[in-house]
């Protein structure tokens, strides 16, 4: 019951600590930052690296998709299945399995919620948003369990580095 009482309490901290900067900072759908922190935010520091890694890249390739779809061939009900088939494959070509649902959720949030901005600034926002609140539940993450989170960190960025080096 303790493990589950300090993880409320952290992810509570996350998500308060994104909602008022976001509002703080005026951004748009600041809420994109909540859910993330929400999201990652784990039992352990280790899992919440882990997500955070993979929810970024799947963000980034998801973004980078939506927004090239909806820049050259507008939003179609065809070219949002087409960006979101690609962007699952990206993922697998990258041997990033983990990150090709929330690629394709941000291909879905770029190409469908009808924002009135140019299709790079939505697509930016999100990826901003998202990046946020992931390093906001990091930061979190860190603060109550700092000497294993700095392990991680360094040991997460040799894992990644070799995710791409196969």
């Amino acid at each position: 019951m303790k493990i589950i009482i300090k993880q409320a309490f952290i992810t509570a901290v996350a998500a308060v600590t994104c909602l008022y900067i976001t509002e703080w900072l005026k951004l748009p759908q600041g809420f994109w930052a909540v859910m993330s922190a929400i999201v990652v935010m784990q039992s352990d520091a280790k899992a919440t690296i882990s997500a955070s890694w993979m929810r970024i890249v799947g963000t980034l390739a998801g973004a980078l998709v939506g927004g090239l779809f909806l820049a050259l061939l507008g939003s179609h009900i065809w070219s949002f299945g087409a960006a979101v088939a690609l962007v699952v494959v990206i993922c697998a070509l990258l041997r990033l399995l983990e990150s090709y649902r929330i690629g394709a959720v941000t291909v879905a949030v770029v190409m469908l919620t009808g924002n009135s901005a140019s299709p790079w600034t939505t697509a930016a926002y999100r990826f901003l948003e998202v990046s946020f609140g992931i390093l906001v539940a990091l930061l979190i993450s860190a603060l109550f369990n700092p000497v294993y989170v700095y392990q991680r960190i360094q040991g997460s960025f040799i894992e990644f580095y070799n995710k791409f080096k196969k």
